[in-house]
């Protein structure tokens, strides 16, 4: 199983060394230890971790439970809180942020495992319904024609895009990249899987590296076709090419 990348966010050094102590001992990676919220944010909008533990009460003007609210908004990310209050007045506070685990100070290494092993898999159950929900398939399936958009599982997490955005999506050691117009999305999906995903009235098979959008295809002169904007050059197998003529 895939070790951990777990982000510390704790303002007491001790506390913060302890626990960074404890993960290595369990097994996991330590992404890093802040002592701020919108260190935190930084952190997090440079690289995703698997799972953050939260301390509530931070250094600073921003509390932990307003850094997750932030960083919750922006990605699908588990986050567990570590905290020395009990009180009910706190707990509903850090309800709003949908939290996936409350660990009290002071607390055991078995405490940090147990929440941990229990926040994964419930996040990735929640994955896994998102996905499978009717919502979700709703934008999945290309049975619409007037369907414009779709969602994708990133390493970010669940993301909507614009398929007008779309230009080509790339096999690339395994996994797919979705080259859109100011960015690039990496999935866990084989060509094969992405194909049965994009409309076909609008996207193309080339081969067995490449999807295409048709309507962003700026020059054809087969066995090449050229990308409009990012000028890529992309070789149409043969077998495709006659398929390809037909929509253009």
């Amino acid at each position: 199983m895939k070790k951990l990348n777990v982000l510390i966010v704790e303002d007491e050094i001790l506390v913060a060394t302890d626990i960074e102590e404890s993960l290595d001992s369990l097994g996991y990676t330590v992404q890093k230890a802040v002592a701020y919220g919108q260190a935190a944010i930084d952190e997090v909008d440079k690289k995703l971790p698997d799972i953050i533990l939260m301390d509530i009460m931070l250094k600073g003007e921003m509390t932990g439970i307003e850094a997750a609210n932030i960083i919750r908004q922006k990605y699908d990310v588990p986050i567990v809180y570590l905290t020395a209050n009990a009180d009910i007045a706190t707990i509903e506070k850090a309800k709003i942020s949908l939290p996936y685990g409350y660990i009290i100070k002071p607390f055991t290494e078995k405490d940090l495992q147990t929440n941990i092993e229990i926040a994964r898999f419930k996040f990735e159950s929640d994955i896994k319904s998102k996905m499978e929900s009717d919502q979700f398939n709703r934008f999945f399936k290309h049975g619409d024609a007037k369907k414009n958009e779709l969602i994708v599982q990133s390493e970010k997490g669940l993301e909507k895009i614009n398929l007008k955005d779309v230009y080509y999506i790339a096999d690339e050691q395994g996994k797919s990249v979705i080259y859109l117009t100011e960015e690039e999305i990496i999935i866990q999906k084989s060509l094969d899987e992405c194909e049965k995903l994009f409309p076909p009235e609008k996207f193309i098979r080339t081969g067995s590296h490449y999807i295409v959008n048709i309507d962003k295809i700026f020059i054809h002169k087969f066995p090449e076709i050229v990308m409009a904007d990012k000028m890529t050059v992309i070789t149409v197998d043969e077998d495709k090419r006659d398929l390809l003529r037909a929509k253009l």
